[in-house]
C-alpha cells in the first residue's frame, strides 16, 4: 500500500514540475504604443502643403519626383534582432498609368486594393474603347505611383497565388520608411490616394495609413 501511495505521488510531482505555463511575448511595441505618421517631403517642392481636409497639395516646382517619409513607434525590444527592428511598410495607391500616357485612378480602393476591393473588371477607358485591367497589361505595361509595374505579358495569369505580392513597394527594417514616387507635368490637375500598410513584429500588429494627394503646376 505504501508503495502505491509513493508511486501516486511521484507521478503527480512530476506532472506539476513538467507543466509550466507558456511563455507570453511581450506587447509588440515599446510600452504598448503602437503608431505611425506619413507625410509629404515639403523640402524639395516649395509651397507644398496639407490643407484642412486633410489633403496634400504637391507643387511640381520643376521636379519629376516627390517623396513620402514616415516614422513608426518603436518596438519592444523581444522584436528587434540585432538592433534592426521587425518591421515593413508598404506603399500602393489608386493612380495607374502606362507609357503611352493613359492615366486612371480607382474610386474605391485600398493597399493591394485589385483584390481587396475586387477592381480587377473594373472598365479603363481607352480613347473610344474599355479594357479591363487583365486585358490591358496583355498589351502594355502599367506603373503605379507607388513605383512598381506590371510588365506586359499577353498569356497573363491574374490568379496566380504569387501574383498580389507585385502590387507594392516596401521599405523593410526601419523606424523611418520612405518612399520617392513620380511626379509627371501629365499628372497636374489630377489626384491619387497612397495606401500605406505597416507590418509590425512578425505580423502580431498592423497599421493603415491613407495619404491624399492634389498634383499641381
Amino acid at each position: 500500500m505504501k508503495q502505491i501511495k509513493f508511486l501516486f505521488l511521484l507521478v503527480v510531482s512530476l506532472l506539476v514540475f513538467s507543466c509550466t505555463p507558456d511563455e507570453v511575448a511581450p506587447n509588440v511595441c515599446l510600452n504598448g504604443d503602437c503608431g505611425a505618421e506619413f507625410w509629404i517631403d515639403t523640402l524639395g517642392h516649395p509651397g507644398t502643403y496639407q490643407d484642412a481636409q486633410g489633403v496634400w497639395h504637391i507643387k511640381h516646382a520643376n521636379l519629376d519626383y516627390f517623396t513620402i517619409k514616415g516614422r513608426v513607434n518603436e518596438l519592444d525590444p523581444h522584436y528587434v534582432i540585432n538592433r534592426i527592428p521587425l518591421v515593413e511598410t508598404g506603399f500602393d495607391s489608386n493612380f495607374f498609368y502606362t507609357l503611352g500616357n493613359v492615366i486612371w485612378t480607382y474610386p474605391v480602393y485600398s493597399f493591394l486594393g485589385l483584390w481587396s476591393s475586387n477592381q480587377m473588371n473594373t472598365p479603363i477607358a481607352v480613347g473610344t474603347q474599355t479594357y479591363t485591367f487583365p486585358q490591358l497589361v496583355q498589351q502594355t505595361t502599367i506603373i503605379n505611383l507607388a513605383g512598381y509595374q506590371i510588365q506586359r505579358n499577353p498569356h497573363v495569369n491574374v490568379n496566380h497565388p504569387a501574383y498580389p505580392g507585385y502590387f507594392a513597394t516596401y521599405s523593410k527594417y526601419t523606424y523611418t520608411p520612405q518612399q520617392s514616387m513620380v511626379f509627371f507635368v501629365d499628372f497636374e490637375g489630377r489626384t491619387a490616394s497612397i495606401y500605406i500598410e505597416v507590418t509590425l513584429g512578425e505580423n502580431k500588429e498592423t497599421i493603415r495609413k491613407e495619404i491624399k494627394i492634389a498634383f499641381e503646376p
